[in-house]
């Protein structure tokens, strides 16, 4: 249903590093924010003689930087932005650093699918405050209503954390063009359909697509 596709992503299997960004629609120029954000990550990598430790949090922040000076320059009165959500695999886990309501689900066989980032919306804000036993109706625009993006601030809050990983696990990093329209459990069934993650990634972007594809859809599958 988009014009134009404003999502961004990053595949670097010989660094094990994974990302994907979908800029903000609600801003000027959302393609420009998240290109700049991917862009920021994969020049960090391929930078000659790199062999310094991988610090997420200072390399999401670059990220930030990146975009939110040329937010300025863009539009000096609301700038530009974009979700950013990457992983790095490190043999028995993974290290995530996650900006936004793009996310990563992990499969397990026998297990039911974990997301393991947290949308940074209104509506999870929400959710997150209830007791057990609270009922409290949220609008639906919460949901993509972000209160955390790369590029609007200065300064960034980053999820950084980590998550084990064994032979056998699927991870899919996706923008929320794909979870608007497909359920947890719905992506889930289509996971192990077979060992292609190529034939998954066409196949869950088709669905979305024959859904009426209402935002732009980007996945990356790494099959362990």
């Amino acid at each position: 249903m988009r014009e134009r596709n404003e999502d961004a992503f990053l595949t670097l299997p010989k660094h094990a590093f994974f990302a994907v960004a979908d800029g903000l629609g609600g801003l000027p120029e959302g393609s420009l924010a998240s290109s700049l954000a991917v862009d920021c990550l994969q020049k960090w990598f391929q930078a000659p003689g790199r062999n310094g430790k991988l610090d997420l949090k200072a390399l999401f922040n670059l990220a930030n930087n990146r975009v939110h000076d040329e937010g300025r320059v863009v539009s000096s009165e609301v700038g530009i932005g974009t979700t950013l959500t990457a992983f790095k695999l490190n043999r028995t886990q993974i290290e995530v650093a996650h900006v936004g309501d793009s996310g990563l689900y992990l499969f397990r066989s026998g297990q039911p699918p974990r997301q393991l980032t947290t949308d940074h919306t209104m509506a999870e804000e929400m959710r997150a405050r209830l007791r057990p036993g609270d009922n409290i109706y949220i609008p639906d625009y919460y949901t993509h209503t972000l209160t955390r993006c790369i590029g609007q601030a200065g300064e960034i809050e980053v999820d950084i954390f980590t998550a084990p990983v064994r032979n056998g696990d699927r991870l899919l990093l996706y923008t929320d063009g794909l979870t608007k329209v497909m359920t947890n459990d719905e992506v889930d069934s289509e996971i192990w359909m077979d060992n292609s993650p190529e034939r998954l990634v066409q196949r869950l972007i088709k669905i979305a697509n024959d859904r009426g594809g209402p935002d732009n859809i980007t996945c990356i599958a790494v099959f362990l």
